[in-house]
């Protein structure tokens, strides 16, 4: 992980640790990417990775953000929230959540870090800890001749081992989402402010711009082309039932990435 900082390192550690029986390769996937833009959003991270489209991935069905591992950042009073962004099993990108806090002052590239945790299922915080492997046994040292083993003997050592429980500590649930991998409809009208720092703000972009569209196409239909309002409506509906459908869904999603890639967001950011 020689492209990405100290800061994504240890996060991206952590969500391999929590999702690796869900996403298998995600550890070969963020060795392998190479990062396309990297974003100090002033109210977290964006980071854009880049991971080769011709490989095969461990878990195809994956699409959205996912994860729940945050950090505690030098310089903020409460912890950063972190989510991986998948696109059909391929990672995407990954979002920093400073909750509001301002990150414009703050060089997340060098800045110092502390405790890097995960939500559990019952929405507890439980301190990451990577597992370490067991240092090998020394071979037996050779016994010393009986004449002259005259030294009282040392005693043995305890035998017991002491494991650390996990540590929790209580934080602000990371934002909700669907049970497909989909961003909340809540997370959507949030991420509105700044599309181009959130996944979820721009799909929520592209689908104002269908909606918008669908009037469009309905005034056209009816005003240009005489066609009865009652056909049009129908056609129009069951547009707009498609782009919510799964498939719909996922083409709304690659329609947004493809404008993300080309800037578009990027010059409507608010000022």
């Amino acid at each position: 992980m020689a492209h990405l900082t100290p800061l994504e390192t240890a996060v991206m550690d952590a969500m391999v640790w929590q999702m690796g029986d869900s996403v298998p390769d995600l550890a070969a996937q963020s060795a392998s990417g190479s990062v396309a833009l990297r974003r100090n959003t002033g109210a977290g991270l964006y980071v854009q990775i880049n991971v080769d489209a011709n490989r095969a991935t461990g878990n195809p069905d994956a699409t959205g953000l996912f994860g729940t591992v945050h950090v505690m950042i030098d310089g903020l009073a409460d912890p950063v929230g972190f989510q991986i962004e998948l696109r059909q099993g391929r990672l995407t990108a990954l979002h920093g959540q400073s909750y509001s806090q301002d990150t414009r002052g703050i060089d997340l590239s060098t800045v110092p870090f502390g405790d890097v945790f995960i939500v559990d299922e019952r929405g507890q915080s439980v301190l990451y800890r990577p597992a370490r492997p067991a240092p090998e046994q020394a071979p037996p040292r050779p016994k010393r001749p009986a004449q002259i083993t005259s030294q009282t003997p040392s005693p043995a050592p305890s035998q017991t081992a002491h494991k650390s429980r996990p540590q929790t500590v209580p934080v602000e649930q990371s934002a909700p989402q669907s049970a497909a991998g989909f961003p909340a409809f809540a997370d959507m009208l949030e991420g509105l402010s700044d599309p181009s720092a959130s996944a979820a703000g721009r799909l929520a972009m592209v689908y104002m711009g269908a909606y918008g569209l669908a009037v469009v196409l309905l005034l056209f239909a009816r005003l240009a082309l005489h066609t009865g309002w009652f056909f049009a409506l129908i056609v129009t509906f069951w547009a707009l039932r498609f782009i919510h459908t799964p498939k719909g869904r996922e083409m709304m999603t690659n329609l947004a990435d493809t404008l993300n890639r080309q800037g578009l967001f990027t010059t409507i950011k608010p000022r």
